[in-house]
């Protein structure tokens, strides 16, 4: 790294991150951050004047995540630099279909969330020089910084490392672009992959509540959870709008976990992902219970019932109904992340009326966090939406839309990946998904053999 690089970075730490404890944030973080147990503290995103009000926080551990978090919760602990919130995901992580414990997973993956791109990188430089391909490091962290916030998704991504006894792969996003993402599905690129079971690594999930910071200049990190429960929320209401009236928990469970994929270039392309892979996650015990864990609970609000329990061959489906009517999938249109809606009301400004046309009023996520907008069961009064629903073609439309919002992100976050990695390590990481592609190729042309 140059000295020059080395001066401004060392200036830039002095004049910016003073609100961040100089080292080991994490444990600072402790103390002061918001777990399982926060019931009845306000959310530091959302003060207001009234009465703290009571905001969602995330489940208990089961036994088998507590294991899992002993082993990777060290991980975290590793890094120097500023962190806000911490999860790990993937196959590594949740079991999925065809996944072995035998052989330990060639890679964990890891989503860090920062209050700051460039001090976290700036700190990182400092530590872990070896995480960063040499150019990376002559220019130093806010540069790095300034790249991760501009290009792609909002992500830096350091592949291939080892940390402890694990090799990893930790992506580095702001805190800020985190909740945007969440809230409005803006890329769907890490939204998307919470959709999927994680597990919580930071804040320490069961953690009990601290006494809030004493001076603003030591400040609780905000907490995740109530849009992580949004995101969930979202998600649903997107897969019924796909379903059609009737639907087996397989078919909402695909929905759920394909979201991501729909319109992301990489399954298209031959060699760049398993083409088995949503089977896997929807198949595999330990991620079809985490999906049934995330979204158990979220069902019944949107009006869906369970019908029937089908015995199968290995399992019992269970069989769900929801309302077939234009005002239930009104409501469920209407309350979609803005992003997509906004997409979606664009697309049909071309094809409806122009009385009908006029009709939407604007929408913003004014409720609390994690807060439902608009569940389908509030039947809203807009023509526009009751227009939408009936459409023949609504389920299209949204489709294509979803398409155009995944597509551009992803497409320029994986290229992105080929400077954030290095040229070695990338060559390393695209031989082993080839890999796992030529796998699942094989499986799916044997079944249909």
């Amino acid at each position: 790294m140059s000295r020059v690089a080395l001066e401004l970075d060392a200036l830039y730490i002095s004049t910016t991150c003073r609100r961040s404890r100089p080292a080991r944030p994490l444990r600072r973080l402790v103390s002061t951050s918001a777990g399982p147990s926060t019931a009845g503290r306000s959310d530091p995103s959302s003060a207001s004047s009234g009465p703290p009000r009571p905001v969602p926080a995330a489940p208990p551990l089961t036994p088998a995540q507590r294991r899992a978090y002993a082993r990777l919760r060290p991980v975290v602990d590793s890094f120097a630099a500023p962190i806000d919130w911490a999860v790990a995901y993937g196959s590594g992580v949740v079991h999925q279909a065809d996944a072995s414990f035998s052989l330990p997973p060639p890679l964990t993956d890891f989503i860090l969330a920062t209050p700051s791109a460039a001090a976290f990188h700036t700190a990182n430089i400092r530590q872990n020089p070896d995480h960063y391909p040499l150019y990376a490091r002559v220019l130093g962290g806010r540069a790095v910084g300034w790249a991760q916030e501009r290009w792609g998704a909002g992500m830096w991504y350091v592949t291939n490392v080892g940390i402890g006894a694990l090799q990893v792969k930790y992506g580095v996003i702001t805190t800020r672009d985190l909740v945007h993402d969440l809230e409005h599905w803006s890329t769907l690129y890490v939204s998307g992959r919470l959709h999927k079971p994680v597990l919580p690594l930071h804040p320490p999930p069961d953690v009990p509540p601290a006494a809030p910071p004493s001076s603003p200049s030591s400040p609780a990190a905000p907490n995740i959870y109530p849009h992580i429960l949004s995101n969930h929320k979202s998600a649903l209401r997107l897969a019924l709008i796909l379903l059609p009236a009737r639907f087996t928990e397989t078919d909402l469970l695909t929905q759920l976990a394909g979201i991501s994929y729909l319109g992301d270039p990489r399954m298209a392309v031959p060699g760049a992902e398993n083409p088995e892979k949503v089977r896997n996650i929807v198949r595999g015990e330990g991620a079809r219970d985490g999906l049934r864990a995330i979204y158990g609970g979220l069902v019944g609000p949107l009006g869906v019932v369970e019908r029937a329990r089908e015995k199968g061959p290995d399992t019992e489906e269970v069989i769900y109904e929801q309302p077939a009517s234009p005002q239930h999938r009104a409501g469920l249109l209407a309350a979609l992340p803005s992003t997509l809606r906004t997409a979606v009301e664009r697309a049909y400004r071309a094809r409806l009326p122009e009385p009908t046309v006029s009709a939407p009023a604007a929408r913003t996520p004014t409720s609390p966090p994690g807060r439902a907008r608009g569940d389908a069961d509030a039947a809203p009064g807009d023509a526009f939406w009751h227009a939408v629903a009936r459409d023949p073609e609504c389920t299209a439309v949204v489709l294509t839309q979803l398409r155009h919002i995944v597509r551009r992100p992803a497409l320029t976050q994986s290229l992105k990946g080929l400077f954030t990695a290095g040229l070695a390590k990338s060559v390393y990481y695209s031989a082993a998904k080839f890999r796992k592609w030529l796998r699942g190729w094989r499986r799916a042309a044997g079944k249909q053999a």
